[in-house]
């Protein structure tokens, strides 16, 4: 198992996650191996035969930690997660803009320049970290 950035990967078979107080506890063979906050954890990834119990499930959707299930070799399964919030005028609004051919051509026009502008950052970036590296010619030409 590990911790990378703000999610805890279980990849040990046949481990078992519990809620121990405001705890993510992580056993093996019925002994802790690991005992994490649950404010410190974004999501959970179980790879193969690792069980979580309900309590713990319960515990992560009230404070909004995503428990996803992944096979032993990486193929996606499931994902358990809280309540979703949104705003529904937001969404609202969202979907007129959406039937406005105008404005998709506005918001069109302004991820593109977005695009176009971080792709030239990216390329100048390349020629100044790395001249001996990359093809500086044609990295300035692109």
């Amino acid at each position: 198992m590990k911790k990378l950035l703000n999610t805890l990967y279980v990849t040990t078979q046949k481990a078992y996650l519990k809620k121990e107080g405001e705890s993510v506890v992580v056993m093996i063979d019925n002994e802790i191996r690991l005992r994490l906050p649950i404010h410190t954890l974004d999501g959970i990834v179980t790879f193969g035969a690792v069980s979580v119990s309900p309590y713990l499930l319960h515990h992560c959707a009230q404070n909004d930690v995503t428990v996803s299930y992944l096979s032993e070799y990486g193929q996606f399964l499931a994902r358990v997660q809280g309540l979703a919030s949104g705003n529904v005028l937001l969404r609202r609004e969202q979907y007129r803009m959406a039937d406005n051919e105008t404005r998709c051509l506005h918001i069109s026009r302004s991820l593109l320049k977005g695009k176009i502008h971080n792709s030239r950052v990216v390329l100048r970036r390349a020629v100044r970290d790395h001249p001996e590296t990359a093809d500086t010619e044609k990295l300035k030409c692109a």
